[in-house]
């Protein structure tokens, strides 16, 4: 039996909008600040947000947004875009399309209290970024433009009044305004707060504020890791549990709004970011381009990006933008000069994000080496250790990786002309073999998720069992009162129909379950690393406190402790019946004829 990924699709249903008249009254009392500066920066403290501080007394708060790449070589893929596009023009330049993400940060490159915040479940094999939890506000934006030159010297005497309005979103900027501010805050927190930054070892090379990439921002807008894969990548939108679209954004519903509203206004997205639905659009690192239909060499059709930029690539929508433009992966076109000069539309802000450099240091690029030669090199048999220019013949080991022996074979030739051939050979065979380990990791990590939910199979499987059971008890206790010799015929054959559902749903049960035992015995060969990455992946994925994320979580350590144990002791440890029984609840299980 072929082990596949099982794909949950969540279907979204969103009423449109109408904004409650108390609105704008809320807006009002809302933005006097005075009394509370942490409104213009961090109006929704949470214990584990990251903060920098900023001029004026202000500070920036961030969100770690932790990427389970497996490493620093790898990276992510998920989908982007908007699938579900109705309007017929915009059919012909936009669609879902494939991003890849990853992040430049280690836990070892991050300030011991920044550590102190990451969740228990960024384990192996994470990678870090940091994105903003709000816009960008007003006070935020006239604290670095008034009061910071442009070598990064504070003018205290320069730093705005936070008064009514300065926790609104700043909007009005044009992306050369965007670049000021960012260099002005870099320079300040250079000069003044360095040691606050990441930092790589052994080299001047810290963390630094940035607009973030289209693939950063609506990463971290789906929910990124805090959301399952099959949910994140089958849905316009992140989860919303139960509430509106409108519960999570300032948007224009059947009335249009003329203003945003203060940063927080409504609820975060699962990783505790604030507006990345309407309020103010959100300019990216990057510039637009339309996503287009092609075809591969396969013949298989997919969505790709137009090799023509354009203008200022924006996201999430604003307050005038209406419930269907304000998905993580709508994307808005803004000119960055129109014949009046720079463009500076009112409802486009931004929002930065905390990043790095991918190779910093030394010791990043021997870890790169590391994790291009692969894991299949690993204690792996060596050639003949005699020097190789006494010796023109070798006797390669059959188990030698082929990178490994070309390696020897190389080694023993003179001719430059040779040489080179071999190199690029090498060099061909090292793509191909890196290209492999990855198809096989992400082939795994499927198989590994499609076990969380055989494991419901099974349990479904065995509450359908407990079901026709009690209606066999039923039957035959009416049977036994039915005095008509039809009537007694046709419970007979209800009883026997029932029967047959019965041995059939735990015929079914024992084949989820050799299924499942099937599939660990492919995703046993996961390295270490791997494997303790992916349960971090998984616990992190299927936090929520709904009865599906329990199960799920209910699953990952059954799954962890049969893994476990057919890598310590065999397969042959662990049955079919060994794993329904350590499935399916135990009030169930007394139940079932195993």
């Amino acid at each position: 039996m072929r082990c596949a990924s099982i794909i949950l699709i969540l279907c979204l249903t969103m009423p449109p909008l109408l904004l409650p008249t108390r609105s704008m009254s809320a807006f009002k009392s809302s933005t006097d600040v005075s009394s509370n500066p942490e409104q213009a920066w961090n109006p929704k403290p949470a214990t584990d947000d990251i903060t920098l501080p900023m001029p004026c007394g202000l500070s920036l708060a961030l969100r770690t947004v932790g990427v389970p790449s497996g490493g620093l070589l790898r990276d992510r893929r998920f989908t982007m875009g908007v699938s579900d596009t109705t309007n017929a023009d915009r059919q012909l330049y936009e669609g879902s399309f494939k991003g890849y993400i990853a992040a430049p940060f280690t836990p070892r490159d991050l300030p011991e209290i920044w550590r102190s915040h990451l969740s228990p479940t960024d384990g192996d094999g994470y990678t870090f970024y940091f994105m903003g939890k709000y816009e960008i506000t007003r006070a935020q934006w006239d604290a670095v433009m008034n009061a910071v030159d442009s070598l990064g010297e504070e003018h205290r005497e320069a730093c705005p009044k936070l008064d009514k309005g300065f926790n609104l979103p700043k909007g009005g900027i044009s992306w050369f305004d965007a670049q000021e501010f960012l260099h002005k805050i870099n320079a300040w927190l250079v000069s003044k707060h360095g040691k606050e930054l990441p930092r790589f070892d052994g080299t001047n090379n810290i963390g630094f504020l940035r607009l973030p990439t289209e693939e950063e921002w609506e990463f971290a807008a789906r929910g990124g890791s805090n959301v399952p894969e099959e949910e994140r990548d089958n849905s316009d939108n992140f989860p919303m549990n139960g509430k509106e679209l409108k519960d999570f954004g300032v948007f224009s519903g059947m009335e249009a709004l003329r203003a945003p509203l203060p940063v927080g206004s409504r609820h975060p997205n699962p990783l505790g970011i604030y507006d990345t639905v309407g309020n103010v659009r959100e300019m990216v690192d990057g510039f637009f381009r339309m996503s287009i239909a092609d075809m591969n060499e396969s013949g298989a059709v997919y969505h790709r990006l137009h090799g023509a930029a354009g203008g200022i690539l924006c996201k999430g929508g604003s307050y005038g933008s209406t419930e269907d433009t304000v998905l993580p992966g709508w994307r808005d076109e803004v000119p960055l000069y129109t014949a009046q000069g720079p463009s500076r539309p009112a409802d486009l802000g931004i929002r930065i994000v905390l990043a790095g450099l991918n190779i910093p240091n030394a010791q990043r690029l021997q870890t790169l080496r590391e994790e291009n030669r692969g894991s299949h090199q690993q204690n792996s048999p060596v050639a003949d250790s005699k020097p190789q220019s006494e010796k023109k013949i070798l006797r390669l080991n059959e188990n030698m990786p082929p990178l490994e022996a070309l390696d020897a074979v190389a080694s023993t030739v003179s001719s430059p002309e040779l040489k080179s051939n071999l190199a690029q050979l090498r060099r061909l065979m090292q793509d191909r073999q890196t290209a492999q380990d990855r198809q096989r990791t992400d082939s795994m990590e499927q198989i590994a998720r499609s076990l969380l939910y055989q494991e419901e199979t099974m349990r479904a499987f065995a509450y359908r069992y407990i079901t026709a059971k009690k209606a066999l008890d039923n039957f035959t206790q009416l049977q036994a009162k039915t005095a008509s010799s039809s009537e007694k015929k046709q419970i007979s054959d209800k009883l026997s129909e029932v029967r047959k559902d019965m041995d059939g749903y735990v015929a079914t049960l024992l084949l989820a379950a050799n299924y499942y035992r099937n599939c660990l015995k492919i995703i046993r060969e996961l390295h270490d690393a791997d494997i303790r990455r992916l349960f971090s992946q998984f616990r992190q994925e299927y936090a929520g406190d709904d009865i599906f994320h329990v199960h799920m979580r209910d699953n990952i350590s059954t799954l962890e402790k049969h893994l476990h144990a057919v890598r310590t002791k065999g397969i042959d440890t662990l049955n079919a019946r060994q794993i329904v029984k350590d499935v399916v609840p135990q009030r169930h299980l007394k139940a079932l004829p195993l």
